[in-house]
């Protein structure tokens, strides 16, 4: 039997985060844009068309949502580990790819970070 790749991707997860070093950051939340992809495990791939018999999707974006809301994060390194470890936390997750982007930081372009171990 061939082996078949699972993944879960949520794709821009836009959130308001309080993160960053400067001033305005620490007393103003901004804009963040989250994409990750999770590598699953075959061992939760739903036989029938019922949701208990995998993993639900909407536990990781639950999961990424809390992590930002917790506390203030200085470093956006930081704060996508943080999510990046949580995730893959998860005993049918074989890895994951967690990208986080702060698009509003600068007037010409978009900073990001990313981190994976797929």
């Amino acid at each position: 039997m061939k082996t078949r790749n699972r993944k879960i991707f949520i794709n821009n997860l836009e959130l308001m985060a309080s993160i960053g070093v400067y001033e305005t950051e620490k007393k103003n939340k901004q804009k963040i844009t989250i994409n990750i992809e999770i590598l699953m495990t075959n061992d939760s791939e739903p036989k029938g068309d019922n949701l208990q018999e995998t993993q639900d999707y909407s536990q990781f974006r639950k999961l990424a949502k809390d992590i930002v809301d917790s506390q203030h994060f200085e470093l956006l390194e930081i704060l996508t580990n943080k999510i990046h470890s949580s995730i893959n936390n998860n005993k049918f997750v074989f890895g994951s790819k967690v990208n986080i982007c702060k698009p509003n930081i600068f007037d010409d372009c978009e900073v990001a970070y990313e981190l994976s171990n797929i």
